[in-house]
């Protein structure tokens, strides 16, 4: 999950862009002025008020996965860091496992005889 330390214009701004909203729609979705929504693409180093910030944070939690990864794409953020459960790991050994011992009997008996089995 994406956490912003510190919103400016440029991650509200680029928040409202990856929603999909118009500056208006967002603004009615925050509960702030449109003239507010302007501003942030206006002056993107402007920080938001305390208050702003929670709602900031509110609305990016609540947005579609689909919404947050153009939104981690806009700002330019890696995404990839991807926590991994206990299955997805032990998985993922298996087949590392598996690969190996396929490499080890390919260089023992040649590309010919491992075909064969």
């Amino acid at each position: 999950m994406t956490v912003i330390e510190k919103w400016t214009g440029r991650h509200a701004h680029a928040l409202r862009t990856a929603l999909r909203l118009t500056n208006e729609a967002f603004a009615e979705r925050l509960g702030v002025s449109p003239r507010t929504v302007t501003k942030w693409s206006e002056r993107p180093e402007m920080v938001p008020s305390e208050h702003l910030q929670g709602l900031l944070d509110t609305s990016l939690n609540e947005a579609s996965p689909d919404a947050r990864v153009r939104f981690t794409a806009t700002l330019g953020l890696d995404q990839r860091r991807i926590p991994l459960d206990d299955s997805v790991v032990v998985q993922l050994h298996t087949a590392l496992g598996d690969l190996a011992r396929a490499l080890a009997r390919l260089e023992t008996e040649g590309p010919e005889r491992s075909a064969a089995h």
